[in-house]
């Protein structure tokens, strides 16, 4: 490349980036608008989400549990717009597996099962090796949850403006951890 291309290019260069300031950006990413991301998981579904949460995480004295912090709506957001379709249909196919260990276990639906009940079926899929979805689940509920504005400032010790660096600080038994929102 000589002199005359290089300068030919950097000036094509400062052009787009000019006109992307005058135009701006959108002009020039029309066809990379997103689009809408349908729901994987029904409305039953996300409220069994929520109940299974609310046990894996429940309120106590102190802070809200999984249901407060929307933990359901979260698991659908994640579900629906970031799992692979592989992923979404192992998700699928562990509440159907959940729905039929219900059946089999309480002869009911599993979301009109008690919190005990519930526990006890949580804690079977905790035992099963083969239960992934379970584990997508758990991760999920305590991601939202601590990730949520409920969990960061009712279950840890929120700091919106941290303040100076202390490297050694004495931690008592029982102290919540740091949380910091992102905007």
């Amino acid at each position: 490349m000589n002199r005359r291309q290089a300068l030919h290019t950097m000036m094509g260069a400062l052009g787009l980036v000019s006109a992307t300031q005058v135009f701006g950006a959108s002009a020039f990413l029309s066809g990379a608008l997103p689009t809408a991301v349908q729901p994987v998981l029904a409305e039953p579904e996300v409220a069994l989400l929520s109940d299974l949460g609310e046990t894996i995480l429940p309120s106590t004295e102190d802070s809200p549990g999984a249901k407060a912090a929307g933990i359901g709506a979260f698991m659908q957001a994640m579900v629906s717009g970031y799992y692979t379709p592989e992923e979404q249909q192992v998700f699928l196919r562990g509440l159907a597996d959940l729905q039929q260990r219900s059946q089999a276990q309480f002869n009911t639906d599993a979301g009109s099962l008690t919190p005990d009940q519930r526990a006890q079926l949580l804690l079977a899929l905790e035992q099963d090796s083969d239960a992934d979805y379970y584990r997508m689940i758990k991760q999920l509920t305590l991601w939202g949850y601590f990730a949520s504005e409920v969990g960061a400032k009712q279950a840890l010790r929120f700091a919106p403006i941290p303040g100076r660096h202390e490297g050694d600080v004495k931690i008592d038994p029982g102290t919540k951890a740091w949380a910091n929102l992102l905007p």
